[in-house]
């Protein structure tokens, strides 16, 4: 599964897919709009029509279409914290039509992760939970939304993320619970994941000394329970092979090359993963060096040629899923997920009456592969609704008295974003409850157990953000699913 640079498609890559490479992955960087997403597509399709394209739109905090407005669709922590399996398969019909549209055929979502450690750097609100059950009936909810409009669905990331703080894009995260804890907690989501059929299971590039001391996305043991105590007989996809956590505990992210990135394939496929996922923004050396490494491996007597033949196999199954199950979309899919992030919003503290003309503060935390950025915030909506407000960021450094001081005798907002995982937010909104025992407080990401905010939303997507700012202003808009857009799937074509 390679990747690249700009928004049309370079020519060693359109050579390379004619030549059979299996996937492209598209990134926030590849898309500037639908139409143009769909003629990219259309140029891979030009060279081998059975090319899988896959993309990360999972809705919510992580989306790639709409990387630079925000999604619309709530994300998994608002639909779990709503806990309304119709509303999670109605989100999840709707980001597969689109991607249906344009011609995408494998969604490495959902999240099939518990969340159970607040300071995750990694999981957060791209989990549905911090219950096993919860957790396991929505990623079956959102199988079926997207795997009934003909995109592939791919549950992440195998045996679970959710209870680790360490972000495995920078170094090597491990679970050190025993075998028994695993299957009460981690195992229930990627079961029913199983069970609803998913095409597709992404690995995570973490240890769990219980089974095998090396990382699950190299480990035959950990991808054996998952083919053997699981019985998943679908395509297990790497997690991006340019990142540490692969390579082992001693590897630094800023030390991976193509050749690192070449043994890590070996091994991976060795291991039992069929489609091999090598990062994003790629350029041609990365899959060249791939290639030849597995063929030496091959030449070598190091790597099986009936295993490249067994994931080959496995592979061409993504492509059964391009005709759709069902004949359209749900008439009330727009209005219900319209409804998801207004219902989610949690009020800690008693909620304030419309205020106006208030300095609404957006915490930045540094932008990383595990922290997305999320550009929109709660103030442009406010100033949206209320040309009166005005916006401030702030970032670690940001002094608390600068802040008292813009906003004076104004009303004063602040939003945090997994303030557990970012120490800084959390000193912040102390210093300002001193200062400012009005202030409200806004926790955009996965809340901290010891820490009440005035409003919880569970994710930051844009549908979030605006449901709090006409919660702030007393503006409910009301949607009715219009802006989501109807179509009758059968109609379109690839």
């Amino acid at each position: 599964m390679a990747s690249f640079e700009g928004t049309v498609a370079p020519a060693w890559l359109v050579d390379e897919v004619a030549d059979g490479l299996g996937s492209v992955c598209l990134f926030s960087p590849n898309i500037e709009s639908d139409d143009q997403v769909a003629e990219l597509i259309a140029t891979l399709r030009r060279a081998r029509r059975d090319v899988v394209i896959a993309i990360d739109e999972e809705g919510g905090d992580v989306t790639r279409l709409d990387a630079h407005t925000g999604s619309l669709t709530p994300g998994n922590a608002a639909l779990g914290a709503l806990d309304d399996v119709g509303a999670t398969a109605a989100a999840h019909r709707l980001i597969g039509r689109r991607l249906m549209t344009l011609g995408v055929d494998l969604n490495l979502a959902p999240c099939g992760d518990v969340n159970v450690a607040a300071a995750n750097p990694v999981i957060g609100v791209r989990s549905f939970g911090d219950d096993p059950a919860l957790v396991a009936r929505h990623v079956a909810a959102a199988i079926d939304g997207l795997q009934s409009v003909g995109v592939a669905a791919c549950v992440k990331h195998y045996p679970g993320h959710g209870a680790t703080v360490d972000d495995s894009h920078q170094s090597l995260p491990v679970i050190a619970d025993d075998v028994e804890s695993l299957k009460r907690r981690e195992f229930v989501p990627f079961a029913a994941a199983v069970a609803a059929g998913a095409a597709a299971i992404m690995t995570a590039h973490i240890v769990v000394p219980a089974v095998d001391d090396a990382p699950a996305t190299r480990s035959p043991r950990v991808l054996g329970m998952l083919r053997d105590g699981l019985g998943f007989d679908g395509v297990i996809v790497s997690d991006a092979l340019d990142m540490a956590g692969v390579h082992g505990p001693d590897m630094a992210a800023g030390d991976v090359t193509p050749l690192h990135i070449g043994y890590a394939a070996i091994a991976s496929l060795g291991s039992g993963c069929d489609l091999l996922c090598l990062g994003a923004r790629q350029g041609p050396d990365v899959p060249a060096t791939v290639v030849r490494a597995i063929v030496c491996a091959v030449a070598a007597g190091d790597l099986s040629l009936d295993r490249l033949k067994s994931a080959a196999r496995r592979c061409a199954s993504l492509r059964t899923h391009r005709q759709p199950q069902s004949a359209a979309l749900a008439s009330d899919d727009g209005a219900a997920v319209a409804e998801v992030a207004r219902s989610a919003l949690t009020v800690g503290r008693a909620t304030p009456g419309a205020i106006r003309g208030a300095l609404i503060v957006d915490c930045r935390p540094t932008v990383s592969a595990a922290n997305f950025d999320v550009s929109w915030g709660l103030g442009t909506d406010v100033v949206a609704l209320d040309p009166t407000a005005s916006t401030m960021n702030a970032t670690d450094g940001t002094a608390p008295t600068a802040i008292v001081e813009r906003a004076l005798d104004r009303p004063l907002v602040i939003t945090v974003r997994g303030a557990a995982a970012h120490p800084w937010q959390q000193r912040l909104v102390e210093a300002l409850a001193i200062a400012r025992p009005d202030v409200v407080v806004v926790e955009l990401g996965w809340p901290a157990p010891d820490r009440e905010a005035t409003l919880t939303t569970w994710g930051a997507s844009r549908a979030s953000t605006r449901a709090v700012a006409e919660l702030l202003t007393g503006d409910p808009a009301r949607r009715d699913g219009s802006e989501y857009g109807s179509a009758d799937v059968t109609s379109m074509s690839r």
